[in-house]
This record gives C-alpha cells, structure tokens and sequence, in this order.
C-alpha cells in the first residue's frame, strides 16, 4: 500500500510536476509577452510625447500666425482709410502738376524764344560794333568838322555883336 500510496503519489507528483512545469511556461510566456507590452507602452509613450510637442509648437506656430493676421488686418485697415485720406490730396498733386508742366513747358518755349532774340541781338550788335570800328575815323573826322564850324559861327557872332552893339546903343539913344 505504500508501494500503491506512493505509486499513486508518484503519479499525482507527475501531474503536479507537468501542471506546475505548464504554468511556469505560462508565467514566463506571460512575463516575456508583458515586457514586450511594457517596451511597447514605453515606445508609444515617447511617440505620444513626441506628438504632443509637435502638436504644441503647430499651435504656437498656429497662434503666432493668427497674431500676425489680426496685426496684417489692422495695419491693412489703416492703410485702407489712409489711402481713402490720401486719394483727393494724390488727384489735387496730379491735377497741379499738370498745370505746372504745361506751365513750364510754355515757360520753356518764351525761354526759347528770348533765347534766339538774344543770339539775333548779339549777332546784330557784332555787325554794329564791326561798322562802328571801320566809320570810327569818320565821326572824328565830322566831330572835328563839327567843333571847327561852331567855332567859325561863334567868332562871327562876337564879330557882329561887337560891331552891332555901338549902333544899337546909338539907336537907343536917339529913341529917348
């Protein structure tokens, strides 16, 4: 009965051995399938923090764009009514400014005009100077002729002066 006892000891401590031994398969199946679990978890971890970095700085890329449209459309506003400012003043400069090239444009064209009077006057008083310096002998000649002939009338006139003045105080006196 021993022998049977344990026979039949022998034969449960088989089966507890093979259950124990297939649970221990288990375990480390389970073990090693729970590392491989946890090395996922931790990879998709990382993945998820790396996202989420990602995910911050689009957002700050996103905001800061935002911020940058929200100043563009303002700046944009402001151009518009500076503009709307502007546009009579820019119509009033154009229109006088106009006015002011065909003012000039007449101005330059008087210019031209005094311009090609004075090269005519220029050439004109050249020929003058040129005949003043060929007959400039003459009117020294005729201004000599001149003071020669008032000479000859002034000493006629004293001549009669003196030989007329004794007949009118003659006459004078005869009238009294």
């Amino acid at each position: 009965m021993v022998d049977e006892v344990a026979g039949g000891a022998g034969a449960d401590y088989k089966v507890q051995s093979e259950r124990l031994k297939k649970l221990w398969d288990a375990y480390e199946k389970q073990q090693g399938e729970l590392s491989g679990m946890n090395a996922k978890i931790a990879s998709l971890e990382s993945d998820l923090s790396n996202r989420e970095s990602v995910v911050r700085s689009l957002k700050d890329v996103l905001e800061s764009r935002d911020r940058r449209m929200r100043e563009l459309e303002i700046e944009n506003t402001g151009l518009r009514n500076d503009k709307s400012t502007f546009d009579p003043r820019i119509q009033t400069l154009t229109s006088d400014l106009r006015i002011e090239r065909e003012r000039f444009a007449k101005l330059f064209a008087l210019a031209q005009e005094v311009e090609e009077e004075l090269e005519q006057s220029k050439k004109e008083i050249q020929v003058r100077d040129e005949w003043f310096r060929k007959h400039v002998d003459v009117f020294g000649d005729v201004q000599r002729a001149i003071d020669e002939h008032e000479r000859m009338i002034s000493s006629v006139r004293k001549r009669d002066t003196i030989a007329v003045k004794p007949a009118l105080e003659r006459l004078a006196s005869e009238k009294k």
